[in-house]
């Protein structure tokens, strides 16, 4: 047994780690879950080792919710909406210790970044636009002009794959494309490829 709350959230991440890349979305899910509720519940006092805990639980739910995420790579997988809902449920709860922990703009911006991404994986559109706009708006007061783009892109894409009922005007993904081409940003090819998988993951999705 670990003597510290810090010690117990360490050997429950290694737990959740053990099911991340297993295949089983739902069991992972389901461990980071509970794991996060059994640290919550013994967080009292906010002394150091809580706060060490509850870092240790943000980084595992956001974690597990991203490997959950569909955009990630084209596949013939059907979508599982019990898995997304979910995966989104752990990344807003990995969003609110962001936000409690005071992590800053960066780490809040790619937190209501991948809030969106499950909006968008579950066809709301209208919200994911919302979520994105305000992580480009964190990104901007972080200074990380390449991640403004790159969530411009996921505007882009939001809007092109609902039609533009959501929110119509604005780039489209090329426009936005060839704006991080042109930046020289270190990972930039990498951005690019990433938004034009999302976009056929999630075209293909709503064309079947």
């Amino acid at each position: 047994m670990a003597d510290t709350l810090a010690g117990l959230a360490g050997q429950l991440e290694t737990q959740v780690k053990a099911l991340r890349g297993a295949g089983d979305d739902a069991a992972l899910l389901a461990a980071a879950r509970d794991a996060a509720d059994q640290i919550e519940r013994g967080c009292g006092a906010r002394d150091g080792d809580a706060r060490d805990a509850l870092m240790m639980v943000q980084r595992w739910t956001f974690n597990a919710a991203a490997d959950c995420w569909p955009g990630w790579s084209v596949s013939d997988k059907p979508i599982n909406q019990d898995n997304l809902l979910a995966a989104r449920e752990l990344a807003e709860r990995s969003l609110r210790l962001v936000r409690t922990l005071e992590l800053g703009p960066l780490r809040e911006a790619t937190g209501v970044w991948m809030v969106g991404a499950f909006n968008l994986a579950l066809g709301r559109y209208e919200e994911a636009i919302s979520m994105f706009r305000e992580a480009r708006e964190h990104y901007v007061v972080a200074s990380a002009p390449g991640l403004v783009l790159l969530t411009e892109g996921y505007v882009a894409i939001a809007r092109q794959v609902g039609k533009d009922q959501a929110s119509p005007g604005g780039e489209d993904l090329d426009q936005i494309c060839t704006r991080i081409a042109a930046g020289g940003f270190e990972d930039g090819h990498e951005w690019i490829a990433q938004l034009r998988t999302v976009l056929d993951v999630f075209a293909r999705r709503n064309s079947s």
